[in-house]
């Protein structure tokens, strides 16, 4: 059972920061996606400053109607499209992560190339491809990154090899030295997606060790406030559930109960010390069922609190009277002699300090222990 429960608070530590990087990606696909978008802008600006260049030089062969068309209008066209379908895809919650990731991927890709298409007189653009296999790194993950560099290469290939918009373009083909500089370029990619992959890998396993390493400072934290036997708080606990409680300055209500096994010390007198610590273990499992999100302390000895927040006091006193059953049944079957406990049960009130909300609990408590396996509240005169 202990080695279930520790695994339980192992898992939800490494939600809670599988939870925190997801936040971080989800941050990062708007970064993602702003590249893009500055990338589309940045080209209809360049080709809009080299247009009035040209036309304003006299170096262009083609009319100036038939250059707005083919070289700002198409392109750009085609590009804000798939802006707006990114836009879309990350603004829909009903989509997973990894869909929206991917696709903004893909989507940059297809953006890259409508560049490298009409801009093909420059062979150099070809390296803008290499942006969006960048931005896959800090998902770290291998396929993401594999699947968006060989979409670029296989786009590069396609927009050299295959199509022309320009008719003074870059032609691999057309001699030894260009089908050498785009076998050199593509090569280049291939490096630059083996770079990114080492990378990855190495992000990763810098992201196992912070996972390991937090895992041990939770186990740490939680050896130090949890008691040894019983698996529930200790007084250390105690203390600093005190001190947020006391530093409260919302509507909350609390209520704070201190409990005792009425013959506890004949248990162990008469079945021995191992017997009385199986009780106590008991005690301290029966306590975290019937406690909720409240606080189950062990006071010291036989001597048990809980502090509860935002409960009634007739919510309180029904959890304790559960308690109180299931202990007696417990008890009953293991040792033949029913092991009962008495409850003293406190308000706490703004301005309080937590030693005379505890003194009024020990007040309820001694009364309680009067009657055996009673609960009683404590009134203010």
């Amino acid at each position: 059972m202990g080695d279930n429960v520790n695994n339980d608070n192992n898992n939800t530590v490494i939600v809670d920061i599988i939870s925190e990087y997801g936040k971080i990606d989800r941050k990062w696909l708007n970064v993602h996606y702003s590249t893009s978008v500055f990338m589309v802008f940045f080209g209809f600006v360049v080709e809009c400053v080299l247009g009035t260049f040209i036309f304003f030089k006299g170096l262009s062969v083609i009319p100036f109607q038939v250059y707005i068309i083919k070289y700002i209008i198409a392109p750009s066209l085609i590009n804000f499209l798939l802006l707006l379908i990114g836009l879309v895809i990350i603004r829909q919650s009903k989509i997973k992560q990894s869909v929206k990731v991917y696709t903004i991927s893909l989507l940059f890709v297809v953006i890259c190339f409508v560049l490298l298409t009409v801009h093909s007189l420059f062979n150099v653009l070809y390296f803008i491809f290499a942006v969006p296999v960048l931005l896959t790194v800090i998902y770290s993950d291998y396929i993401l990154t594999t699947i968006t560099s060989a979409a670029g290469i296989a786009a590069k290939t396609l927009s050299e090899l295959f199509i022309v918009w320009d008719p003074n373009k870059y032609r691999p083909l057309d001699s030894v030295l260009n089908t050498f500089n785009f076998i050199i370029s593509t090569c280049i990619l291939v490096a630059f997606l083996i770079t990114c992959l080492i990378v990855i890998r190495f992000e990763r396993e810098k992201n196992t060790a912070s996972i390991q390493k937090e895992i041990e400072r939770f186990k740490m934290r939680r050896k130090l406030l949890t008691d040894e036997l019983t698996q529930v708080y200790n007084r250390t606990a105690l203390r600093s559930a005190f001190q947020d409680m006391e530093n409260d300055k919302s509507s909350s209500s609390y209520v704070f109960v201190m409990m005792d096994m009425d013959n506890f010390k004949s248990l162990n007198d008469t079945l021995g010390h191992h017997k009385g610590d199986d009780s106590l273990k008991i005690f301290g499992s029966i306590l975290k069922k019937h406690c909720g999100d409240a606080v189950p302390i062990r006071f010291g000895g036989d001597e048990f609190c809980v502090l509860f927040k935002n409960k009634s006091i007739q919510q309180v006193r029904e959890s304790c009277g559960n308690i109180q059953n299931e202990l007696r049944d417990c008890c009953a079957t293991q040792s033949g002699e029913p092991l009962t406990v008495s409850v003293g049960i406190a308000r706490y009130d703004k301005g309080m300090t937590a030693a005379q909300l505890l003194k009024n609990s020990d007040i309820a408590l001694y009364k309680a222990k009067e009657h055996r396996d009673t609960i009683c509240v404590y009134e203010q005169n």
